[in-house]
Parts: structure tokens; C-alpha cells; sequence
């Protein structure tokens, strides 16, 4: 594979500090920021970080042995030329960082979630990436989590039959840490479109008529697909789990994809028609990182001018679903179709 060249925009935690926090944290796979994960990868050489701190992008600079630090972002991306940009700087900067990046030379943007503060954002964000040929990932990790592979492996050998329903027991804020649960949703559902959503805000304060939120909003969700799976995002207290259940049996991850769990749908001996859900083995996996992983599907793509797994449109159906669960909740619950028609609703998210 040709060597490519990354530069880093934001010198903040998953740019490159967020591995010291989660050395005795297994559900997450290390190297976990982006600095670490490029620099483990022979095919890369990290060349930048960009910060409006400069001192900052000088920290991480000296930490990761990387040649140059910027305080202007596009100063960087013009000067260094990278193939590879990876967008860690608070959502708010996200559609500006990656239009401009996109139109000056990138090749693949690796962007951390949530995607963008609007749908019209969002929608400058897939123009300008889709008219320069660019590749896209968002940093929605778990879709590139080894137990996720696995459980995609069993859905496809068919090992639970047609799946129906995909919960996500966790949600919270709609666009930082919803993002990575109703992804979820959707690589375990097959990646399919959607055709509605019903949904509520739980923010108590929450105004309705509002057009703009300086607070991400947290809610819960059923969401339609249209293969005919149904989703459920719900709020509890547990974290990171997910549930497949089919026809013939469910897949569950427990404590933030840490364990993983496959039953299989068989008949009680003895007992007519009635069923159970019998425990069987989760086949084993591979330890490796997520983060290096998505990196390398971002390659992958330039290399062959494939599609990423993850893709800009994908990225911007994950802000669609949260942005329509504040519409559903506008209108009392109702269900809301997609494509929404208002894409100018501005809600803030780190």
C-alpha cells in the first residue's frame, strides 16, 4: 500500500492524549486516539497537529516525535499537503475544517462525532466531500470494533435468523455520545435507510419553538428502517450495550462491547411447542483497535477508490436520525419521515 501522509486537526484528547485516561479500561482497545493509531501504522507518517493553542499542537508534537505544529488549521493542511486529515477539534468546527479540507487537496477525513451542529452543515459537509472525491469515516468507533465484525459475521451466516429488532440500551446526548449508539443501530441492522423515527427530548428546559440549542439535547428513539427492522435507542443507566434479536436467536455486548453473547432459539425438550433462549458460545476475536482499523479503511479506499465502511452519507443519516427525534418531540410524538425537511435547526455539541 503507498505510504500517505496525516496531519491532525485538534490537539485535544482523541487527538492524541485520550490512551493515558483507559490504560485499565479493557472494552477500550488501545491505540485509541488518532496520533497513536497513525503512528503504529508503517504505511502512514503523521506529519502535523493543527491547534488554536499552539502550545497545545506543540505538546503533542514533541510527545508523537512529529516534525511541524500549526496554530491555523489551514495553514497546515496548504503547507504539509496531507492525504490524510483527521478532524478532532469540537463539532462545532467540523463542517468548516473538512469542506475546507476536502477542497484543498485531501484525500480521506477522518472526523470525530458528532458530524455537524446542523443538517445543512451536514449536507456541506457530503457536497464537498462527494464533489472531490474524497473518502470519509466519522469517529463512531465501535462500527469498527472487533466484537461488532464478529456479531455482523454470525447476522450474515444467518446464525439468528432475520433479524427484527436492534436495542441500543444506551443514547444520551443526540450528537456526541448518541452518535456512537444509533451507528449501532444501523451496522446491526445491515446499514439500511430509514423511513421514519418517533421520538422525546428529556431535557426538562427543552423549548420547542427554539431554533437554535446551546445544549446537546438527550432523548430516546424507535426508529423504522427500511428493511423492515425496527431500533430502539433508549436512556438507561447501562453503558455501551446493544442487543440483535432475530428470528432464531440474539446476539448481546455487555459493559461497553466488552463481552459478547450469542443465544440460540430451540425447543424445551419435553414441553410441546414452548422455546428458549439457550445460551451458545460467542465465537472468539481478535483484540485489535477499532481506531486503527477505521484508519485503515479509510486507506483501503483511497487505495482502490472504494467506499469506506463508514461513509459521509452514512455520517450524516446517524445526524438525521438524532435531529428527527427533536422534530418528533415538536410534534408531540409523532412519527417523522426522512429525508426532515428543515435543515436548519442548530444544536451545539463538543
Amino acid at each position: 500500500m503507498t505510504s500517505l501522509r496525516a496531519a491532525i486537526v485538534g490537539a485535544g484528547r482523541m487527538g492524541g492524549t485520550i490512551d493515558d485516561e483507559v490504560l485499565d479500561y479493557p472494552a477500550m482497545i488501545r491505540p485509541y486516539s488518532h496520533a497513536a493509531a497513525y503512528t503504529t501504522i508503517p504505511e502512514v507518517e503523521l506529519v502535523a497537529f493543527a491547534d488554536l493553542e499552539e502550545a497545545k499542537a506543540r505538546g503533542l508534537q514533541e510527545r508523537y516525535g512529529v516534525p511541524h505544529a500549526y496554530a491555523d488549521y489551514r495553514e497546515m493542511i496548504e503547507r504539509e499537503q496531507p492525504d490524510l486529515v483527521s478532524i478532532t477539534v469540537p463539532c462545532t468546527a467540523h463542517a468548516e475544517v473538512a469542506v475546507f479540507a476536502a477542497e484543498h487537496g485531501v484525500r480521506g477525513i477522518y472526523c470525530e462525532k458528532g458530524m455537524a451542529c446542523s443538517l445543512a452543515e451536514a449536507d456541506a459537509m457530503v457536497e464537498a466531500v462527494r464533489r472531490n472525491h474524497v473518502k470519509f469515516n466519522m469517529g463512531t468507533l465501535r462500527r469498527w470494533h472487533p466484537g461488532v465484525d464478529k456479531a455482523r459475521e454470525l447476522i450474515e451466516a444467518g446464525r439468528i435468523g432475520e433479524v427484527r429488532t436492534v436495542v441500543s440500551y444506551s443514547l444520551g446526548s443526540l450528537l456526541h455520545s448518541g452518535s456512537h449508539y444509533l451507528d449501532l443501530l444501523l451496522v446491526l441492522a445491515g446499514d439500511p435507510g430509514v423511513e421514519w423515527v418517533q421520538g422525546m427530548v428529556l431535557n426538562p428546559d427543552f423549548d420547542p419553538e427554539a431554533r437554535t440549542s446551546q445544549v446537546d439535547l438527550s432523548g430516546m428513539a424507535t426508529i423504522r428502517f427500511d428493511n423492515g427492522v425496527f431500533g430502539h435507542a433508549l436512556a438507561t443507566p447501562l453503558v455501551a450495550e446493544v442487543e440483535v434479536m432475530g428470528t432464531e436467536g440474539t446476539i448481546r455486548a455487555h459493559n461497553n462491547c466488552l463481552q459478547w453473547y450469542l443465544r440460540k432459539l430451540e425447543p424445551i425438550e419435553g414441553s410441546g411447542r414452548r422455546m428458549a433462549q439457550n445460551p451458545r458460545q460467542f465465537p472468539p476475536f481478535e483484540r485489535v483497535s477499532p481506531t486503527v482499523s477505521c484508519i485503515r479503511d479509510l486507506m483501503q479506499a483511497i487505495e482502490t477508490d472504494g467506499e469506506t465502511r463508514g461513509g459521509v452519507e452514512l455520517a450524516r443519516l446517524n445526524a438525521e436520525i438524532a435531529f428527527a427525534v427533536i422534530e418528533s418531540h415538536r410534534r408531540g410524538g409523532a412519527r417523522v419521515s426522512l429525508p426532515l425537511e428543515d435543515r436548519e435547526f442548530w444544536m451545539a455539541s463538543r
